[in-house]
């Protein structure tokens, strides 16, 4: 053998080598797992390993509220009549059985542990009204003793001190408060305060590690810092912002508060966020917008911040599971508003990608009761604890009818019956196809949920979503797909996923799309897992640190390109993102992680084109919602108007009919196929190299 030949061998062995290391290294960057070589990262629901799901299981549901007004109709009328009451929620109705049936300690326990009961004993509840004119309402309410708490559009806030109830359950001619309210002019419903949650995952000085990862410190070394851009923040909590002032934060920042104030000093949340957009645009203004999680608190809190003029508004709240998912919706109205306004609203995707499921009602038994999966009719959980309020919400797909009514069971795990959620679906003004529980676990063991065909009278082909908040869902039943937040389903809303900063794979909590009308959400995605002065030594987990990632890089591009409203500034970041995952646009990545990229020049400022009109710029007026509108016109952020294309990639068909696969699952099989291609080069150039050595020492034994 020449030696011309043995080089060239080693050339191309080389070469083999060095492209199959390539391919194996950007498999590894998205997330692939190598045999062998990855060490699977601990998914969080390996609490579930040593636990055995029942099959088939018997459940004897509880006596439903009409069976249980007909009990006890003789001896107290007045609350079987509240039992029979369609505008008022089951917990509630289950409060005054636990008051009649175990006095008032029994009452303020099981509100406690249901999650209607405030620090201050009063009940908490939210109005939805036929009108956004409540001034006759709000003047009769106060005149009964009941506490106004936030009121925007056609929603008030209210809270009723339990002495109030006590007093007229107790009098000589007995009352029922909750009764006569629902029965007022324009009251069409009392609901349960599910309310919006953080979407985080998990003092000394600390620098996130996104600043770098984006760029965002070379635009700040050419002197673009966010200099005369407003950025709201609005958030569920701003506790220790003070210490922060002139170090993580801005010496000054602009603070307001808006509903109950209990959690304002007590969640840092908040405080992280806007660290995160100080880092990211130093010379920003900041506007640090409390709201107590409900939705006329939320009203309020961003029309002030409409008021004030910002620039953008970076949100990393969200709730799971009360609205279509369609970009209809309360929170998603305040998006599309903002949008109306020139605002760009930055959101969280949620993160709830491995604590949702997704199914169609299946009962191959007869038995009334879902099968979540072949043979298994309850859904396994495990709740955060004591000291935490769990969430378990299930709607369906009959937003618009809600004529199929089903209910939900909540179990222990020796299948005793904890509570029922019995809310009507006739199709009356005022309902909703949701069921669910706030609940307090006294532990960490597992529970299950079941839902039932109300009397078998529900067509049986509804497509239930079930989230569990604040708990783990036993991965079996976990489906990513249309596991989004609203309100980052709005067509104004730009929504955020979230990667670890270190290697850009996806975190497995980071919420896909798409949402129920086909879009493709997220939009982008950005760093998580990062420092923060208010979560340290912990790190700041969550598409809640991804979102203010974004609010931050697009105050950077807003001072840099002045004149872009919230199109452009998405369309910038759209621009520039980094693709992950497979090729092009999807549900998980968006179109890639953030990435600012170099800074413009001098000549790339001057030729900026001009804003994109965003629609209609008169505010509000103080006590109105302008959402239909919003709603109607607004075009997606950063994308052509919905008359010209559905969104960034193809729309998913049947969005919002049949659960389809997680688009993870897609993904995890190109991945496949691209280790295997790696591993084959490497291989053959190991191969290569091995014949290139036994032919070379066979020439030499022959010499």
């Amino acid at each position: 053998m020449k030696r011309q030949h043995i080089i060239a061998a080693v050339a191309v062995a080389l070469v083999l080598l060095i492209a199959g290391l390539g391919v194996l290294a950007y498999a590894l960057s998205q997330g692939a797992a190598i045999p062998g070589l990855s060490q699977a990262a601990p998914t969080p629901t390996s609490a579930f390993s040593d636990i055995s799901i029942p099959e088939n299981v018997q459940i004897t549901p509880p006596p439903s509220l009409a069976e249980l007004a007909d009990q006890i109709r003789d001896d107290y009328p007045k609350l079987a009549d509240l039992l029979e009451n369609p505008k008022l929620g089951s917990v509630y109705k289950d409060f005054y059985l636990a008051y009649t049936q175990g006095g008032k300690e029994t009452a303020l326990a099981l509100a406690r542990q249901r999650g209607i009961l405030n620090d201050k004993d009063e009940v908490v509840m939210t109005l939805v009204l036929d009108t956004e004119d409540s001034d006759p309402l709000v003047k009769e309410l106060e005149a009964e003793g009941v506490i106004i708490k936030a009121r925007f559009g056609n929603k008030i806030n209210i809270a009723i001190p339990v002495s109030v109830i006590q007093a007229q359950i107790e009098a000589e001619e007995p009352d029922l408060i909750l009764d006569r309210l629902s029965n007022l002019d324009h009251v069409v419903r009392i609901e349960l305060p599910f309310g919006a949650n953080p979407k985080r995952g998990a003092l000394q000085t600390v620098q996130g590690q996104g600043v770098q990862v984006t760029m965002a410190d070379k635009w700040h070394a050419q002197g673009i810092t966010g200099k005369g851009v407003k950025v709201g923040v609005l958030d569920l909590g701003f506790a220790g912002y003070q210490n922060l002032l002139g170090k993580e934060l801005p010496e000054n920042v602009t603070v307001q508060v808006f509903g109950d104030d209990s959690a304002f000093t007590q969640e840092v949340h908040g405080t992280a966020c806007a660290e995160i957009v100080h880092e990211m645009a130093p010379d920003a203004e900041l506007y640090l917008a409390y709201y107590d999680g409900s939705d006329a608190a939320m009203g309020q809190a961003v029309e002030w911040l409409i008021q004030q003029g910002v620039d953008i508004i970076s949100n990393s709240t969200g709730s799971s599971g009360l609205t279509p998912l369609d970009g209809s919706g309360f929170s998603a109205e305040m998006a599309d508003w903002a949008y109306q306004e020139g605002i760009l609203w930055v959101n969280a995707a949620g993160n709830e990608a491995d604590v949702h499921y997704r199914g169609q009602f299946t009962d191959t038994n007869n038995d009334t009761i879902h099968e979540f999966l072949p043979g298994r009719d309850i859904l396994p959980f495990i709740p955060a604890g004591p000291g935490y309020l769990t969430k378990i919400i299930i709607s369906w797909n009959d937003w618009k009818a809600v004529d199929q009514d089903y209910d939900a069971i909540l179990l222990d795990k020796d299948l005793q019956v904890l509570a029922k959620s019995e809310e009507p679906q006739s199709g009356e003004e005022g309902q909703l196809p949701l069921e669910g529980f706030i609940y307090e676990f006294n532990d960490n063991e597992i529970y299950y949920v079941a839902i039932i065909n109300y009397e078998n009278k529900a067509r049986g082909d509804a497509v239930f979503d079930v989230f569990v908040l604040d708990g783990l869902m036993h991965p079996d039943f976990a489906v990513p797909a249309y596991s989004l937040g609203t309100p980052g389903d709005a067509r104004g809303s730009f929504t955020v996923g979230a990667v670890n900063w270190e290697n850009d794979v996806l975190e497995p909590y980071s919420s896909n799309g798409p949402t129920a009308d086909g879009r493709l959400k997220p939009d982008i995605s950005a760093p998580s897992v990062v420092s923060s002065a208010s979560y340290a030594p912990e790190p700041f987990n969550g598409t809640s640190a991804a979102a203010p990632h974004v609010s931050g890089a697009a105050a950077l591009v807003k001072q840099a390109f002045p004149e872009y409203g919230p199109n452009e500034l998405a369309q910038f970041l759209l621009e520039r993102a980094i693709d992950l995952g497979p090729s092009g646009p999807d549900n998980a990545f968006g179109v890639g992680r953030l990435s600012l990229g170099d800074p413009p020049t001098g000549e790339q400022l001057a030729s900026a084109p001009a804003e994109t009109p965003a629609g209609p710029t008169a505010a509000a007026p103080a006590e109105a919602t302008p959402v239909a509108e919003a709603t109607a016109e607004a075009p997606q952020v950063g994308l052509p108007s919905p008359g010209e294309s559905p969104g960034v990639g193809l729309p998913t068909p049947g969005a919002g009919q049949q659960p389809g696969p997680p688009p993870s699952q897609m993904d995890e099989d190109t991945l496949g196929l691209i280790v295997v291609v790696g591993l084959c080069l490497v291989c053959l150039a190991g191969l290569l190299f091995l014949v290139v050595i036994i032919l070379a020492v066979m020439v030499m034994r022959r010499r």
